[in-house]
């Protein structure tokens, strides 16, 4: 094993300090030999410890999964960690998830539609209409800078809600990853 590697396992048994020395231990020795078997199943190092990502997260997911395990011998510490985190990232991904993909998608569908609603009035449709405020109608040679503005707002919308969106889905799966007790296999 590479100096790499061995940094990265002493790394991750530096960050399992809240665990015990047993379980410390056997994490180490389970992520060594998942690192020893994908190089002598012919994977670089460097792919296999990537693919491990950063060894915090790592030891955030054996620290719930000690947590979630650890039957006997629960203190309330315990007990109130393993609900806060049940209960503030499950419960927030019902709202934030559909929100985030409605602005995204929805102010999307709409940048693209204003964009269109544009060029198609600015060749004469009179049926299509487009006003700044009560009784002020944008004259038909500015209707594409018009749509062009309206459109690149509500496209920044949508780029930064999805972008958020995703962001904090990966965030869910990292921390769902972690309460998985077969997250390494």
């Amino acid at each position: 094993m590479s100096p790499n590697g061995r940094a990265y396992l002493t790394k991750l048994y530096e960050l399992l300090h809240k665990t015990p020395e047993e379980e410390r231990l056997d994490a180490v020795r389970e992520i060594e030999s998942h690192i020893r078997d994908g190089i002598a199943g012919g994977q670089p190092e460097e792919v296999i410890l990537a693919r491990l990502g950063d060894p915090r997260k790592l030891a955030r997911a054996y620290r719930s999964e000690y947590l979630v395990e650890r039957r006997s011998s629960r203190s309330i510490k315990d007990v109130l960690a393993i609900i806060r985190f049940y209960c503030t990232d499950g419960l927030l991904s019902v709202m934030i998830i559909p929100v985030l993909a409605t602005i995204a998608y929805g102010f999307g569908f709409c940048a693209v539609l204003s964009i269109v609603a544009g060029i198609i009035r600015s060749f004469g449709v009179t049926w299509i209409n487009m006003s700044i405020g009560p009784g002020t109608e944008v004259p038909t040679e500015w209707s594409m800078a018009y749509a062009g503005v309206i459109g690149g707002i509500l496209g920044v919308i949508a780029f930064y809600s999805r972008k958020y969106m995703r962001a904090y889905i990966g965030y869910l799966s990292s921390r769902y990853r972690m309460v998985l007790p077969s997250h390494q296999k």
